[in-house]
């Protein structure tokens, strides 16, 4: 177990402003033209604390055995999705994730199924789908798990056959803008399949 305290100062975020480029004019009104301009900005400082947890364990000498850890984590500059005057600054990319592996190695045959969740989190400021006329509205990314399996047998000292199966369950990643229901983007990366064999020389 672990316990962490991080102070950042000039946090680097996306954002997103209305300002004026070169004193090009909107040719309805006569006035400075205003554009949608986002770039990465230093934000003011920002405290990340939390608590790392992790065990492993093995059943004797049966060959099973499990993996196991978590990220628990908060800051002092949280996002408040229910405040819309707020567009400027908050602590990005922050999550509670968890991973559970169980395996089987003996016998020279290993097997791995292995289960990664990630929590919701705010990605960035900004949207491709906002012109920022109202400020720099939030991208959150929704909480996602990925099951993957993998497996090896090492048929000789040299030679080792092994195959994987990623994201099984077909998960997809999504986000979403201040509300859960403002569906932005789904990606959709489907399941994907390996397999090989290693001969050393």
């Amino acid at each position: 177990m672990n316990f962490f305290l991080k102070n950042v100062s000039n946090f680097i975020v996306q954002g997103t402003q209305r300002q004026t480029i070169n004193g090009v004019a909107d040719p309805s009104t006569g006035q400075a033209a205003q554009f949608s301009v986002s770039q990465r900005v230093n934000g003011p400082d920002a405290t990340v604390r939390g608590v790392e947890l992790a065990l492993q364990h093995t059943f004797g000498d049966s060959g099973f055995g499990f993996i196991a850890n978590g990220t628990f984590v908060e800051t002092n500059k949280p996002y408040d999705r229910n405040d819309i005057s707020q567009s400027g600054f908050a602590v990005t990319g922050l999550a509670n994730s968890a991973n559970f592996v169980g395996f089987f190695d003996k016998y020279g045959f290993e097997f791995r199924a292995a289960l990664n969740w990630r929590d919701e989190y705010l990605l960035q400021f900004g949207q491709v789908q906002n012109t920022g006329a109202f400020g720099a509205e939030p991208t959150f990314v929704n909480a996602s798990t990925q099951v993957d399996l993998s497996a090896s047998y090492q048929i000789t000292e040299n030679i080792n056959v092994f195959g994987e199966a990623l994201n099984i369950t077909n998960e997809t990643m999504s986000t979403h803008g201040r509300y859960n229901n403002q569906l932005l983007d789904v990606y959709g990366y489907g399941r994907r399949f390996t397999a090989g064999l290693r001969i050393k020389l």
